[in-house]
């Protein structure tokens, strides 16, 4: 499904959310990322028909979902979509089973409903809990019966907002994979907001950089990290070291202590290495900036030494000087 933005923005009273936004998406697994206060979580939102653009236009395909010149909005039950929410939103007094089919009711045959049921917890793993209740759930367990519940109408659309963040860092990684494969596996795709860097770039097909209510950057993660188009959008994603002319950068990827031919040398003094598991990064002043770069043993505080940059690694963002 092609999803088309036509100038939506957002203000409430004064205050701009959301400036002009003019995007097409139709790529399988969209990432919405930024800081808190870009205006991600608004954007999702208004596609999911629980906030009401002040101007602008959203077709889904070519079926027109929201246009304030027509005066037309689409009701959120009728846009073909699901979203999975932070915490979850699970009746607590509910039964899983009762969780999953309380949003099928009047979509499916109520005779339908426990195969419907059956299938989408067989899909996120969760078979023989359809009797206990959220409570009685790990977090991780509860956000699995959540995208079942989003599952289970067969929406062509689901939205995440940012539904990890309460989850500790294996679990969050695992459910990383299993929401990709399952949204893989299926005819449907999936926009996910999420402020984490990494979250974004293992799990998208295509980011969308927000900043300040604005899309900084639309690409994909090869592209957002390789080819940055604006200093924030090079600052937010990764590591990056900048050259004194400020519109050179390189990742700490780039830079070595070996010398090798297409290298420039530069001098460094050496502010602190830090082990992060299978290497160490070296933090260093060069020319008078704070600088990354990846060694596999530590280096000594203020020792002075040379470093090499690969030049097929640096990289000028468009437009500075």
């Amino acid at each position: 499904m092609k999803i088309s933005l036509t100038n939506i923005e957002k203000k409430y009273g004064q205050a701009q959310a959301l400036r002009p936004i003019n995007i097409e998406l139709d790529s399988k697994f969209i990432t919405i990322l930024g800081q808190s206060g870009c205006g991600k979580t608004t954007l999702l939102k208004i596609l999911a028909g629980l906030e009401q653009p002040t101007n602008g236009e959203i077709r889904f395909d070519e079926t027109i979902i929201y246009s304030s010149k027509l005066r037309k909005n689409v009701k959120p039950n009728k846009r073909n979509l699901a979203m999975v929410f932070q915490d979850f939103a699970l009746w607590p007094h509910m039964t899983i089973f009762q969780n999953i089919a309380f949003g099928l009711k009047g979509i499916v045959p109520k005779s339908d409903i426990p195969t419907r049921v059956e299938h989408v917890m067989r899909l996120v793993k969760m078979e023989g809990f359809e009797k206990r209740k959220p409570g009685e759930l790990s977090g991780g367990q509860q956000q699995r019966v959540a995208l079942a519940r989003a599952l289970a109408t067969n929406p062509k659309l689901i939205l995440f907002d940012e539904p990890l963040s309460a989850l500790d860092a294996v679990l969050r990684e695992k459910m990383q994979d299993e929401i990709m494969h399952i949204i893989h596996e299926l005819d449907c795709q999936a926009i996910f907001v999420t402020h984490d860097q990494t979250e974004a770039m293992a799990m998208s097909d295509q980011i969308i950089v927000m900043e300040a209510g604005r899309i900084a950057q639309v690409g994909t993660p090869e592209e957002i990290y390789h080819a940055p188009a604006t200093p924030y959008v090079a600052d937010f994603i990764g590591k990056v070291n900048w050259f004194d002319k400020g519109n050179y950068i390189v990742r700490p990827e780039g830079v070595s202590r070996l010398p090798r031919p297409g290298t420039i040398a530069k001098q460094a003094m050496i502010v602190k290495s830090t082990f992060v598991g299978d290497r160490y990064l070296v933090q260093a002043q060069v020319e008078g900036k704070h600088w990354s770069f990846y060694e596999a043993e530590p280096i000594e505080h203020g020792k002075q030494l040379e470093v090499f940059i690969d030049e097929k690694r640096i990289y000028q963002l468009e437009g500075l000087h």
